[in-house]
């Protein structure tokens, strides 16, 4: 009865993640207050996975990856090769394999294609290539250039620590280096190949407010003499809450002017504003308020001397993840306005300030020029446009460079663990100055350490009630008579199908026991599955909500949803018969 439960809580728990319901981190912690509840686990084996050391090694992973961010160096390095275009498309996504493959084996995946997004753009921009042509490459490079070591991937670290905890030796930093290499060799083989063939080229438009359909919703509106809007300030004619408008422009005479609280309307003034058609009817007859027929504002009347009109991607660890603009204050806390959402190539115009923000919703925004310092020094979202590279820091670039290879060092020559060599390297960002304490905690992705510290445990309880040991023999008795590679091959397609919809990191802590589980019911060595395992749960290629990497670019580039089966479906079927092969020869059975 133990094992049908645990197994129950399991199915819930894919069910949950797979349809996104709930926030991973949130169906890992029901999880665990499940487990806890039952007493499945002990309550100190229930809270193992925070003291996990792959949960404080990512942890660490994530200071590390952004003390060389903050450097600069990374985005500097990425800029100064593809500045000098223009290129060949074929050369930009060898140069982005080039530079995304290494840096993405010892750099988080999801920070090194938000560095290096902005720099693609521009040179595809000063080159005339569609960013549809090279985005989605970008994005699978980082994806298998994490499979090259221990530490490219969260997911290594995990799969490595879970193994160590069952008696079997952790992974060595560069174990998967011989692979992993070859794959992402095959992976940037097929991309400049066979694979450019089938990628989309989309013609982005010139204009922002054309990208998001935004124009119809812009109109010019003049306050007519006698008005009873003129001599009041904004704050007072509550123009957004009574019709349901936004004033994004001001154009008194001459000068342009952005909204301000205390700015007082006077008579003749235009106004651009941002609403639905029966929003201008209620404000031409209640407000006294003349409406500009026959043109619609665009991206040159938003800008000017004072103010810029941005595209903007919600990034990984956002603190606008799941909440509203209302919510957050928008415009108060970034100093800018926020005029339409994209989310999955579709646009949201209306009442965006009550729509739930997700990882890779694209944002137009409207800022003033002197907001630019506050919006280049967030890390909510990655700017697309209208940002400089930053500056490189030289001396802090040296120090945080030589501290990530002293991490990387220490944990290949077994000097010691990588998770006591990550928390000192963590420690060393900090009081060398490289990363402000500060931003430490704002830095971490929370999410994944909540997300490994609940669903750790859940592997321990499917090992502990005996349903690893069942669902395991019920695969071996659907694949009785199969050898140990094929039921290998097996193992690897139904991993990376999982990954393809929720976490790699669920997928890969929930399939560690069932695969240490096999190779013991099998009686051979278990390291070939936990191999198969770490590049399965990193190749999310077919689509683009299996890995956070892939959402980042889904916007940018103007793909759908059957750009990526047509192009990463393929490389998903090369990188498993390829693993296929090369697991066992690398680590015989």
């Amino acid at each position: 009865m133990q094992a049908l439960f645990v197994l129950a809580l399991l199915l819930a728990v894919v069910v949950l993640l797979v349809t996104e319901k709930l926030r991973p981190d949130v169906v890992a912690m029901l999880a665990l207050a499940v487990i806890m509840v039952s007493r499945i686990l002990t309550t100190q084996e229930a809270l193992s996975g925070f003291s996990n050391p792959a949960t404080v090694t990512v942890a660490c992973m994530f200071v590390l990856s952004a003390g060389l961010q903050t450097s600069g160096l990374v985005p500097y390095l990425g800029d100064r090769l593809l500045r000098n275009g223009p290129f060949r498309e074929g050369v930009i996504v060898l140069l982005c394999a080039l530079v995304i493959g290494p840096a993405s084996a010892f750099i988080n995946n999801t920070a090194v294609v938000a560095v290096f997004l902005p720099v693609a753009l521009r040179a595809c921009h000063r080159s005339g290539v569609s960013p549809s042509r090279v985005l989605m490459p970008l994005s699978f490079f980082a994806m298998l250039g994490g499979m090259v070591t221990l530490v490219g991937t969260s997911t290594n670290i995990l799969v490595s620590s879970m193994a160590e905890a069952r008696g079997i030796a952790p992974f060595g930093m560069f174990e998967f280096a011989p692979p992993g290499v070859l794959l992402f060799a095959a992976g940037t083989v097929y991309l400049l190949t066979l694979g450019r063939r089938w990628l989309p080229e989309r013609v982005r438009a010139e204009s922002l407010t054309e990208q998001f359909h935004l124009n119809r919703y812009l109109s010019e509106v003049v306050v007519l003499p006698g008005s009873p809007l003129a001599g009041r300030s904004l704050a007072r004619a509550r123009l957004g809450e009574r019709f349901d408008l936004e004033v994004l422009m001001i154009l008194r005479g001459e000068r342009r002017m952005l909204p301000r609280d205390e700015l007082k309307l006077a008579e003749g003034d235009l106004l651009l504003v941002k609403a639905p058609a029966s929003a201008l009817v209620q404000l031409r007859d209640r407000a006294g308020i003349g409406i500009r027929p026959g043109r619609h504002p665009d991206d040159a009347d938003l800008r000017s001397a004072d103010s810029v009109l941005l595209e903007a991607i919600v990034a990984s660890n956002s603190p606008l993840e799941g909440r509203t603009l209302k919510g957050v204050d928008f415009r108060h806390r970034y100093g800018a306005t926020a005029l339409a959402i994209r989310r999955h190539g579709e646009d949201i115009r209306e009442k965006i300030g009550r729509v739930r923000l997700r990882v890779g919703d694209e944002l137009l925004i409207l800022a003033p020029r002197a907001a630019l310092g506050r919006l280049r020094d967030q890390n909510d979202f990655v700017i697309l446009e209208e940002m400089e590279v930053p500056r490189v820091q030289p001396v802090r670039a040296l120090a945080a460079g030589a501290i990530v290879a002293g991490v990387v060092g220490v944990a290949a020559t077994g000097l010691m663990p990588v998770a006591e060599a990550a928390v000192i390297g963590a420690v060393l960002m900090v009081v060398t100055g490289c990363l402000p304490a500060r931003r430490v905690y704002r830095d971490v992705d929370w999410q994944v350490v909540f997300l490994l510290a609940g669903i750790i445990p859940l592997g321990l309880a499917l090992e502990r009630s005996g349903a690893a040991e069942q669902a395991v023999r019920i695969l071996l008795a659907l694949t009785q008579g199969w050898t140990p590679e094929l039921v290998l091959s097996l193992f690897f397609f139904v991993a990376m199908a999982l990954t393809g919809f929720m976490s790699n990191n669920a997928a890969a802590a929930l399939l560690a026991p069932l695969a240490i589980t096999c190779a013991r019911e099998l009686s051979v060595n278990p390291r070939p599955f936990l191999i198969a395992l770490t590049f399965a749960a990193s190749a999310a290629f077919y689509t683009p909500v299996g890995y956070q990497t892939n959402l980042l670019v889904y916007g940018p580039g103007g793909y759908k949803f059957a750009d990526f089966v047509r192009v990463g479906g393929p490389l998903n079927v090369i990188v498993w018969l390829a693993a296929a092969v090369l697991i066992p020869f690398f680590f015989p059975f």
